[in-house]
């Protein structure tokens, strides 16, 4: 989802910078906001008493106009306007996409692209051909220290798409704890495939259900790329006891919210001798880090 959302951001700023090299004129097709005036009586519902219930006296027309979607838990002006803009700009992504002579390079490019991510006859035709040199070079680790450079490259690959599970762990630059004037580099948990270590760790029935289908989605997906369903329910559980394994080693939420158990400052030398069966140098080789003489570690 999340993939599919900054994918949707990104679109949207160069379609917007497109329109901006065109002429002011817009053809009478083009996509619009619904207009709601910043004082709308009808949200009103007169046949209160405001005296009795003021909010409903307020809002009880638009309450009545706009019932909670079943899809939703909640709802609002703030909701409706999120979900009026993403209709909004969905619009201009599908207008960009028709083949008009009249589009700029940009707005073509932009709208080439959302029409190739949208046709889904073709990537089902291609199947997992983008994906295959992927899956190839996982095959072929042997050691856990062959996995460093895979690793850095496919973080280098996704880690514009995903920023809530990075693959193993998260690593980039944050300010040095020490001292707010300087970024020094920085490593922390990640890798877990839902939102948090609970999701793996608690023993109610809700979470137990919570880890039940979401091994029904890793096996289905294994599924998918063509694994049998014994060899997807084998790979699934592998998944589940990896991401167990690190949702273990991970710190609750409430342990994330001392600043002081997050700072852990080290020399890389002392970082390959805390976590030796991982090619640490390699992996800051193949990232491209400069050089640099401290990093934190903030979970370790």
């Amino acid at each position: 989802m999340r993939k599919h959302s900054v994918c949707l951001l990104l679109l949207v700023v160069a379609l917007s910078l497109a329109h901006a090299q065109a002429p002011s004129a817009q053809p009478s097709s083009a996509p619009a906001l619904p207009y709601s005036p910043s004082l709308d009586l009808s949200s009103m519902d007169k046949s209160v008493d405001p005296c009795v219930d003021l909010y409903h006296y307020s809002c009880g027309g638009w309450q009545k106009k706009n019932p909670i979607p079943p899809d939703q838990t909640s709802w609002s002006v703030y909701g409706k306007l999120y979900q009026d803009n993403l209709t909004f700009l969905r619009g201009m992504l599908e207008q960009a996409a028709q083949p008009d002579a009249e589009r700029n390079a940009v707005t073509r490019q932009i709208g080439d692209f959302y029409a190739a991510c949208m046709d889904e006859t073709t990537v089902e035709k291609r199947g997992l051909t983008a994906l295959q040199p992927e899956l190839d070079a996982v095959a072929q680790i042997k050691s856990a220290k062959e996995l460093a450079p895979l690793v850095a490259r496919l973080q280098l690959i996704y880690a514009r798409y995903s920023y809530t599970s990075p693959m193993f762990f998260s690593a980039g630059s944050a300010q040095d704890p020490d001292d707010s004037e300087q970024v020094i580099a920085d490593v922390d948990q990640g890798g877990l495939g839902m939102p948090d270590r609970d999701y793996y760790l608690k023993d109610d029935a809700k979470s137990k259900e919570t880890r039940e289908h979401y091994l029904q989605h890793v096996r289905k997906v294994f599924e998918l790329i063509g694994d049998s369903p014994e060899a997807a329910q084998r790979n699934a559980e592998t998944v589940m006891r990896l991401e167990t394994a690190m949702a273990k080693a991970s710190l609750t939420r409430v342990e994330r919210r001392d600043p002081h158990k997050l700072v852990h400052k080290m020399k890389v030398a002392d970082l390959i001798q805390l976590a030796s069966n991982f090619d640490w140098s390699t992996y800051y080789n193949e990232m491209q880090y400069p050089q640099f003489a401290i990093l934190n570690v903030d979970a370790p």
